[in-house]
């Protein structure tokens, strides 16, 4: 066997070792009784939405010095301090550089999110813009500290800056 090759498969071998199948599939199991918790959830603060405000807008996060990192505006909200949840319709999520150009965008019909989990569930259409890549879908449940996302509906992918292999 040549040098590149045995590296190649001591490489491959080193990386199946490090990945912990067993770990990933409890914490899926886990995000996954998450999404079930706050589709619940979802339900019942739709009914209980009562008095919203409307036209909402927040910053979320700032940079040194003061710029806006994060801000999230909604058509219509209601916060639930009883149940630490928030009900939204037509929310926009954006994070932006420090010069104040959009990096990213989330774009949610109807949804709860947890505040004190920062995970949320999408009742409706859904759609993520980072860069060039757009994904979207239907039943979107979401978790920012994990950085997971699953889509329960139908979903797209579309990307003009997609790379397989190294070619473009």
């Amino acid at each position: 066997m040549r040098w590149p090759a045995m590296i190649f498969v001591c490489a491959l071998t080193l990386s199946a070792a490090a990945f912990d199948s067993r770990a990933w599939l409890a914490k899926r199991e886990r995000l996954h009784r998450d999404a079930e918790r706050l589709r619940t959830a979802f339900a019942v603060c739709r009914d209980r939405v009562d008095a919203p405000a409307e036209g909402l807008t927040l910053t979320l996060e700032t940079y040194p010095g003061g710029a806006v990192k994060s801000s999230i505006t909604a058509a219509r909200a209601q916060f639930f301090d009883d149940l630490g949840m928030v009900y939204a319709e037509g929310l926009v999520i954006r994070k932006f550089d420090r010069n104040g150009e959009v990096l990213s965008r989330i774009d949610a019909e109807r949804c709860v999110i947890d505040r004190m989990t920062k995970s949320g569930w999408v009742d409706g259409p859904a759609k993520l813009v980072h860069e060039k890549t757009e994904f979207g879908g239907e039943g979107v449940y979401f978790s920012s500290p994990e950085g997971f996302m699953h889509v329960s509906g139908k979903s797209d992918l579309l990307s003009t800056d997609l790379k397989f292999g190294g070619l473009k």
